[in-house]
């Protein structure tokens, strides 16, 4: 004999039914068959109980007893449907005056309420029964209200395994039945359910006392996840799993199968499938005795217990005191409270726990009470009680003695700012479990599934803002190399948002390219940064990484904030590293402190590799002695293509409209572009330099300096075209050419035009090129030399994209 169950969704619905049928039918040994409440219906009777109370139970009702009646007569030929229909009617009687005599009483007991619960599977079993009977299955019918026997609480009964197989000796293995699931009665015959899920602890009790050579457990999902598919969207089915690795996943959360199910199945060595009635052929799970020699996984999924508080009892008194641990688990104990999992600290000083949150005020009360006077005197510190966890486990037989394990799963969490609160691995090394904050739950149980299950692609999640001429190139490398780096990195790139001034555009799985350009049309007003930084944090997602392709001083104040929460960010904005050094080297620690990086190539010399080589020269042991740097491009752009013809405000507009200059050309022309760019080099070589240490000789007419817009500078250029001419002239007559230099000499700082001579280095660097000498102890008369093009939105943008790859490929 076997016995077979289906849940409420697989008879949820007259098709679902249908297909019930055909598995049914296509059974060739005898069986018993379980069946759950119509889908929903359990629900609703509680709703039901609960409504009956004020009095307003007669909606409710109507709809219940509605909803079976069409389900009887869509299953069932007319002529054939008296005797479903009748035995409805008057289920609905009683259940009415049920709800009378619970509004008259203003009382719902325990087992009141068990009454009302029954009802569900009382009612689809008899419908099933009449259903398959005219389908031409031959089965009778066994009610488990008389061969279920239970003790305790009426909600949550505990089946008595020697007085209900006495019952089921009468069970003739040689035929066929159906039976209701979850329903029970103790030993004064009064009416009893087995708690949520129940109808899987029926079939297993079935399969215990009948001896069955199988338990099939039929649902809507195919078998066991490995992670929860309404969290993590790439979940693979467990084929197959030990008794106690079921059980595990099933306590943490894993719905398919109700934990208590396990024990009579793994008692008599029978094995459960799990399996999916919508897809009848897929092998789904099958839960047996399991050796590591039968699957090779490592670590067979992971899991999350949700609702959950954290108390701490901690303090000296607790140290070396005989006896305290003993009266911390008595005081719960008395108090009804179940301890999910426990840690305690060497010294004898802390014991934490974790509670359901709906036990979490009992269990404070309990302790302060036991507590007392030590709490009072200071011996112990008052109780420490926290809400909003989950519990995160690791489950797997095959964990056991597996080194390196337990080091993935921090370092996963906590390189994404995931704060591991308590730790707990028992000894059978079958579990490793951790309570993590509940906002973190969908980031955290996606971080580890990908770290043990889907290494081969790593997901990355962008947050871009800034899609002008920077950004619009860097979305189009990204666009362009999804496929490659997917292919050959094993990095999936997703752009989770795109955000400009004013709008943002997200989705969490990934905006298409189409949908990344339509921001400026399609995008949601935001009110400040403020409220961007807020929305980028709150999407919480794994391997998050900010790309600022702005200029903004607003943008660039966000990212402590990022780094406050693991997120790191790729730009080439030179606010930051040219900022306040207090501020400058306060970001630096945090992302160390954070675990996060922060990657800012391109605020220098465009995808030039020049902040890496002078951190990998120190890294090696060098000190940087000296740098001269064209690090400008658009200021060598402008003195290239100026030959005192052609207006030098015309040169200029032609740099703006080219990309090579700010979209505020006085940034570039009035010095403080480089001296920025020479401060964040002189800073990666070790100076701890501001700002205005910086000695900067203006090159421009004082006129032009002191407008107001865009405008009114290009006009002063203009009206000042004679002192550009004698400039270059000047220069000319030297055999020169004018570059704006930025040096680091020993510690000092400067930005000056000057003129180079031919014999220089720095003459031939033409068109919109930069070129940086680095005088070293390992280069210390001829340089280390670095050059190429230093500006436009294209190779900014590829250096951009150069470092999101680094960041990606670094925390891998």
């Amino acid at each position: 004999m076997i016995v077979i169950k289906f849940g409420g969704s697989s008879v949820g619905t007259v098709e679902n039914i249908h297909k019930v049928k055909e598995i049914v039918k296509a059974k060739t040994e005898p069986f018993i068959m379980v069946v759950s409440a119509f889908a929903g219906v359990t629900n609703a009777l509680q709703h039901l109980a609960t409504a009956a109370l004020e009095g307003h139970h007669s909606e409710s009702l109507e709809e219940l007893k509605a909803r079976h009646i069409a389900m009887a007569k869509s299953l069932l030929p007319i002529d054939k449907q008296t005797t479903t229909l009748v035995y409805i009617q008057q289920t609905f009687l009683k259940l009415t005056s049920l709800c009378e005599s619970v509004y008259a009483l203003g009382e719902l007991s325990e087992r009141t309420k068990a009454r009302f619960l029954a009802q569900g599977e009382l009612l689809s079993s008899h419908i099933l029964f009449e259903y398959l009977k005219q389908e031409g299955v031959k089965l009778s019918y066994l009610p488990s209200d008389k061969y279920i026997i239970a003790t305790g609480d009426y909600c949550n009964a505990k089946v008595d395994l020697q007085a209900t197989q006495a019952q089921c000796a009468s069970i003739n293995t040689l035929q066929c039945y159906i039976a209701g699931g979850f329903i029970a009665t103790n030993t004064s015959t009064e009416l009893m359910v087995l708690g949520r899920g129940g109808s899987d602890y029926t079939a297993a009790i079935y399969g215990y006392c009948t001896n069955a050579t199988q338990i099939e457990l039929w649902s809507d999902v195919n078998g066991m996840q490995n992670a929860n598919p309404q969290l993590v969207k790439s979940t693979k089915v467990i084929t197959q799993m030990s008794y106690e690795e079921a059980f595990e996943m099933a306590y943490f959360g894993a719905k398919v199968i109700y934990p208590p199910a396990i024990r009579p199945a793994m008692e008599k060595q029978i094995p459960v499938y799990l399996l999916n009635t919508l897809h009848p052929t897929d092998k789904g799970t099958r839960i047996s005795t399991v050796t590591s020699t039968t699957h090779s996984d490592k670590v067979l999924g992971v899991s999350t217990l949700s609702d959950i508080s954290m108390l701490t009892v901690s303090g000296i008194g607790l140290a070396g005191t005989k006896g305290s641990a003993r009266r911390v688990f008595q005081s719960l104990e008395s108090a009804g409270v179940n301890i999910i999992l426990i840690t305690q600290s060497c010294s004898e000083q802390s014991i934490c726990f974790a509670v359901k949150t709906s036990d979490a005020q009992s269990a404070e009360q309990a302790l302060q009470r036991q507590f007392e006077r030590e709490i009072a005197t200071g011996q112990i510190d008052p109780i420490s009680l926290t809400h909003q966890h989950v519990i995160l486990a690791l489950i797997g037989d095959n964990m056991k003695h597996q080194t390196g394990l337990s080091g993935k799963v921090f370092s996963a969490l906590g390189n994404n700012g995931i704060n591991v609160q308590a730790i707990a691995q028992g000894a059978s090394e079958r579990n490793i479990s951790v309570v993590i904050d509940a906002k973190d739950e969908h980031k955290a149980v996606n971080v580890v599934h990908e770290r043990f299950f889907q290494e081969a692609t790593k997901k990355v999640h962008l947050f871009v803002i800034g899609i002008g001429n920077v950004g619009k190139q860097f979305l189009d490398i990204v666009y362009q190399q999804q496929a490659y780096c997917r292919q050959y990195q094993k990095i999936e790139l997703r752009v989770s948002a795109v955000a400009n001034s004013k709008k943002y555009l997200l989705n969490e799985e990934g905006l298409t390219y189409e949908e990344a350009l339509s921001l400026p049309e399609k995008g949601t007003p935001y009110t400040d940064t403020s409220a961007l930084a807020e929305l980028i944090i709150s999407v919480n997602r794994r391997n998050s990484i900010v790309v600022d392709n702005t200029a903004s001083e607003a943008i660039s104040n966000l990212y402590e904030r990022f780094f406050n929460h693991t997120i790191s960010v790729a730009t080439c904005n030179k606010i930051t590293g040219s900022s306040p050094l207090a501020n400058y080297n306060k970001l630096m620690q945090l992302v160390k402190d954070k675990n996060c990086d922060f990657q800012y190539e391109t605020s220098v010399g465009a995808a030039l590799p020049i902040i890496k080589t002078i951190q990998n020269l120190r890294l090696s042991g060098d000190t940087i002695h000296r740098i001269d740097a064209v690090v400008s491009g658009s200021l060598n752009f402008i003195f290239n293509h100026y030959n005192a013809t052609t207006p030098f405000a015309e040169i200029v507009k032609q740099a703006q409209t080219e990309g090579y200059t700010e979209p505020d050309p006085r940034i570039d022309l009035s010095g403080l572009d480089v001296i920025r760019k020479i401060l964040i080099l002189a800073r990666e070589a070790g100076e701890q330099k501001e700002i205005e240490e910086v000695a900067f000789e203006s090159f421009l007419p004082a006129q032009a300096m002191q407008t107001t817009s865009v405008e009114a500078f290009y006009k002063a250029l203009s009206d000042n075209e004679t002192f550009f001419q004698e400039m270059y002239n000047k220069a000319k007559e030297k055999n020169a050419k004018l570059k704006v230099v930025a040096q680091l000499l020993e510690g000092t700082l400067k930005v000056s035009l000057q003129e180079v001579a031919s014999s220089s280095p720095f003459y031939h660097l033409d068109g919109k090129d930069n070129i940086i000498a680095l005088y070293t102890d390992m280069y210390p008369t001829e340089p280390l030399v670095i050059k190429g093009a230093g500006a436009g939105a294209k190779v900014t943008a590829s250096g951009v994209f150069s470092d999101v790859m680094y960041i990606a490929n670094k925390r891998k």
